[in-house]
């Protein structure tokens, strides 16, 4: 049996995070580890809860979600971050994506869109909801944003095959089916693919592929 997905809980609302607590406690594929009301009350909470994803507001006192993000991402960790928050402007989902979330979410979304993200975001690493993929079409949509595939990324056709079935949302065991090779070794792919094209996360490498025209937005 697989091991329950460790979830924390961030909100400064303790209405908010009673509610998506509930939720998720209803359902034995999700452990909820942590509960904080600001970004500190995380990061100092998560060296014990080892949460596997978080669900991050981004309006709080003391440390905000976009403050928390960029501390998670320091530490150069696995974490998966989920944004849950109120606002929808374009650009700011883009901004909060390029610094390293793996998914976006509106607060009104329904119930059971937010168990299939913290599942995706889980598995494989991003969520792209039809209000982030919208975003971010918006933004590679730019003249200044497009960009042909450059040799100095350096990729090869293995390095390239890796990408472009991370961008089909398969796991790094069903990537290692396809392809023949273990799951170890499609790990050590996607660690190479990151640091050659300055990715942050999986999410990072999709739009690396969309604005490079591997896969269509």
């Amino acid at each position: 049996m697989n091991q329950p997905i460790r979830i924390a809980l961030v909100d400064d609302h303790r209405i908010v995070r009673s509610g998506l607590a509930s939720i998720l406690r209803s359902d034995n594929r999700f452990l909820v580890v942590q509960e904080a009301a600001n970004g500190r009350e995380l990061i100092d909470g998560m060296d014990i809860s080892h949460p596997h994803v978080v669900l991050l507001d981004l309006e709080m006192p003391v440390l905000s979600g976009r403050e928390a993000l960029t501390e998670i991402r320091a530490k150069e960790n696995d974490v998966r971050v989920l944004i849950l928050t109120m606002h929808q402007n374009k650009a700011f989902i883009s901004q909060m994506m390029e610094l390293g979330a793996n998914g976006y979410l509106v607060k009104d979304s329904e119930p059971e869109e937010v168990v299939k993200a913290i599942e995706k975001v889980h598995a494989v690493g991003f969520y792209f909801s039809d209000l982030v993929s919208m975003a971010m079409l918006h933004k590679i949509s730019a003249p200044q944003m497009k960009a042909p595939i450059l040799p100095e990324h350096g990729l090869t056709n293995r390095e390239l095959d890796v990408l472009q079935l991370i961008c089909q949302e398969k796991t790094t065991t069903e990537i290692g089916e396809l392809l023949f090779l273990s799951p170890k070794t499609i790990e050590g792919y996607r660690k190479v693919l990151m640091e050659k094209v300055r990715a942050r996360n999986m999410a990072g490498l999709v739009l690396f592929a969309v604005r490079h025209g591997l896969i269509k937005a």
